[in-house]
């Protein structure tokens, strides 16, 4: 039976602002992440129906969905355990992306917006996904656009990050962003047991008929992950899925730079609280440093 789901302006801005399709939903206030709300879906009978609903919804309203990761088959693959585990990769209409990313390239890391659907210990079935405050906050997104600016009030009321705690890592880059992006994909590539499920080049969002204010280099994400490492996170907390596989973004700033970006791979886990995933979580900031430092100079 299809689920119902008023979707709560706690969500994140577009799907709260753009759609209407409705799954019975009540806010888990005992697992209220930094920037992330999460909901029980209490019709829903499963992750699987769960994902497969809550992606027609959005493709009926202009969203695109170029990934969808199944942590859980993923973790199998593998020979690991995870509960239903499911992140959907929702891309908005093109004219919303092209105005956002016209006001911050870093908001490509957090895009596609992401909707995480897991299942509990409990058997329930969940929801969460990162709240507007936090995507506005950090990335310092100026709300002065007619497209944007019906969030001010959700932007007052659920802002949750200070100045200093967006937890993004840039490196500068001595090469060009296509180089940039392959040198990347090289190094991640080494190693056998990390795969690379998508490669976004956000220029695809920009029209034909773009202005010559528009003709600049557009960021490209890369998602790649290794489940014998974000397994465990998941096992241990498995909103941390929201913000995994892991990702870099490349992009160019205002004076032509070509910047590698990524997460603090602490600051995702600190956002749920994640505790006794210290060491693993520096080996991840390791090689995610490594990785971004070969990108950067083009050698693996």
């Amino acid at each position: 039976m299809p689920f119902r789901f008023y979707l709560l302006p706690i969500l994140s801005f577009l799907i709260a602002s753009m759609f209407s399709f409705s799954v019975i939903a009540d806010t888990d206030n005992r697992h209220f992440g930094q920037g992330m709300a999460t909901v029980m879906l209490k019709n829903a009978s499963d992750v699987s129906s769960a994902v497969a609903e809550l992606t027609a919804a959005l493709e009926q309203q202009g969203f695109t969905i170029p990934l969808t990761v199944n942590h859980t088959a993923a973790a199998s693959s593998v020979d690991l355990e995870l509960a239903p585990n499911q992140v959907i990769f929702a891309r908005p209409p093109k004219f919303i992306e092209k105005r956002l990313l016209r006001k911050s390239d870093t908001i490509g890391l957090d895009m596609p917006f992401k909707l995480l659907v897991f299942e509990d210990s409990n058997g329930d079935i969940k929801l969460s996904v990162n709240t507007l405050g936090y995507l506005i906050d950090r990335h310092k997104i100026g709300i002065r656009d007619f497209v944007l600016r019906m969030t001010d009030k959700l932007i007052e009321q659920f802002g949750t990050l200070a100045d200093e705690g967006h937890g993004l890592i840039s490196v500068e880059s001595s090469q060009s962003i296509e180089d940039t992006v392959q040198a990347l994909q090289d190094a991640i590539s080494v190693n056998p047991d990390v795969r690379i499920p998508l490669v976004l080049n956000y220029k695809n969002s920009s029209s034909k008929k773009s202005h010559k204010r528009d003709q600049k280099s557009f960021p490209v994400l890369i998602i790649f992950g290794n489940p014998n490492v974000g397994t465990p996170l998941m096992q241990a907390d498995p909103r941390i899925g929201i913000d995994l596989p892991l990702k870099f973004l490349v992009w160019q700033d205002q004076q032509g730079q070509i910047i590698i970006t990524y997460n603090d791979p602490h600051f995702i886990a600190n956002r749920i609280n994640l505790q006794g995933q210290d060491e693993r979580l520096d080996a991840i900031a390791n090689v995610l440093n490594k990785l971004a430092l070969a990108g950067a100079s083009g050698s693996s």
